[in-house]
């Protein structure tokens, strides 16, 4: 189960943000080593200068040991100082006690002698020879000492700190820094899960949107609140609400149109049944009878086109593109209407280039579209007419001729002839009034251009399909 976008994103930013934190603390911790070990160093360094410059070269040893005496009471004047007032003066003892055995100090006179030395120094002596900076063990602990010498009195100083409070010192800073880390993971959660919230607010918007519609209301979402990450998806949604209407209202087209057109020939095919069953010569049976199988071959006819217009949709089309033969296409179709033009005795002529003229689109439509338009130049054509197809080709166009020599379209009716259901007044040819409505639909759906000409003879009708070359591959 995919989880929601909100729980996938508090996750993976959390553990993202948790992360980065943690490298950048370590990083942190990296760089602060460094710089904590040289400011340590700058500090020995600083203690050892500092004592340098207090020791004079004619310190009798009675000020000596006045002063090792003071020194040795140091702690005890900063316990009574700083933990005289404290309930627990023990705690605060052992508080303040690492801080006042930090740093331990050894002074050496030019005999090599200790002459002074800090409260708690080991006794094993800091330095002997080396003047800078150098690690020691001292009673199996690391230490860091810092040697400098007086070059007036000879007197060295040595100045050493134990690394096990620089590691302290390190790991309380570490500890710190995870402890911060796991305080604010959990207000981190909150602030992304409130601020992912907020962000997700307009898909809830257009989620409530569409829950709340009609089933009916069909309406594309506005998108002018809708935040760009989404706008692909909600485009799509206002694509597929198009589509659905498109069908809907094609339905109810064809429901009010099959209910309109097939009223007249049902009630045509009623009467003429019911005069044959009244009928009592055979003659009058039989004619009623043949009149009745034309009732039904329009009622057919009609049904067919009605079917075949409200399938002729631009999504089914589209899907079935593919580089179509367009002579092969029409000999095929003219051979299959050839038994139909016998009845009437009308000459079918197909001139076309023996190469293949192709042009891309939906095999089933283009073959709809040729069979409409040589169906009607068949239905209109009277007895021992001629109806010739003609297909010839361009630099960048293929064109489709239909040339009948019927009675032809007024000029002031050619554009009404697309119209659903449009018939010129006084034919008598039979028909639904759908088909040029169909190849005008199958025209748009393949981007190309229809025209309704007078043939060069001046009597019929030259219907021109000019379809795009397709480009050479």
């Amino acid at each position: 189960m995919t989880p929601s976008i909100r729980t996938f994103l508090l996750i993976n930013l959390l553990l993202s943000v948790m992360l980065v934190t943690s490298l950048a603390i370590i990083g942190n911790l990296f760089l602060e080593h460094k710089d904590l070990r040289s400011h340590l160093d700058g500090q020995l360094t600083f203690t050892a200068l500092t004592i340098q410059t207090l020791i004079s070269d004619d310190l009798s040893t009675n000020k000596i040991s006045a002063i090792q005496k003071r020194i040795d009471q140091i702690p005890t004047f900063m316990e009574k100082s700083y933990c005289g007032n404290e309930k627990n003066p023990r705690a605060c003892i052992q508080k303040i006690r690492p801080f006042f055995e930090k740093i331990q100090f050894q002074i050496w006179n030019k005999d090599k002698k200790v002459i002074l030395h800090s409260f708690k120094t080991p006794i094993k002596a800091l330095h002997y020879r080396r003047i800078g900076f150098t690690d020691r063990m001292i009673n199996n602990e690391p230490w860091r000492i810092f040697v400098t010498k007086d070059p007036i009195t000879k007197v060295k100083i040595a100045v050493a700190e134990r690394y096990a409070f620089r590691d302290q010192l390190e790991a309380q800073m570490t500890q710190d820094s995870i402890l911060i880390m796991i305080i604010t993971a959990p207000l981190l959660g909150l602030l992304i899960w409130v601020v992912v919230g907020r962000g997700l607010a307009s898909i809830r918007r257009v989620a409530d949107e569409v829950r709340d519609r009609a089933a009916s209301y069909l309406k594309p979402v506005d998108l002018e609140e809708v935040p760009p990450e989404i706008q692909p998806l909600v485009t799509e949604l206002n694509s597929l609400f198009i589509r659905l209407q498109a069908a809907f209202q094609r339905e109810k087209r064809f429901a009010a149109d099959a209910a309109h057109e097939l009223r007249t020939p049902m009630a045509a095919l009623r009467a003429q049944a019911q005069v044959a069953l009244n009928a009592t010569e055979d003659t009058d049976r039989k004619s009623s009878l043949n009149k009745v199988l034309k009732c039904v071959d329009r009622s057919a006819h009609i049904v067919q086109q009605l079917l075949t217009l409200s399938r002729m949709v631009p999504e089914s089309a589209i899907k079935e593109m593919a580089t179509v033969a367009l002579n092969k296409e029409a000999a095929q179709i003219i051979a299959d209407l050839v038994p139909a033009a016998r009845k009437k005795n009308i000459t079918i002529e197909l001139s076309a280039p023996e190469e293949s003229v192709k042009v891309v689109g939906s095999p089933t439509a283009l073959g709809i579209l040729i069979r409409n338009l040589v169906d009607n130049a068949i239905r209109y054509t009277p007895s021992n007419g001629t109806v010739k197809v003609i297909i010839n080709t361009t630099r960048k166009h293929v064109k489709l001729h239909v040339i009948d020599n019927g009675p032809g379209i007024p000029e002031e009716l050619r554009e009404r002839v697309f119209e659903r259901f449009f018939r010129v007044v006084g034919s008598k040819a039979s028909g639904s009034g759908l088909g040029l409505g169909i190849v005008q639909q199958i025209v748009q759906i393949h981007k190309a251009r229809i025209e309704l000409a007078s043939p060069k003879s001046g009597v019929g009708l030259e219907i021109i399909v000019t379809f795009a070359k397709p480009p050479k591959s």
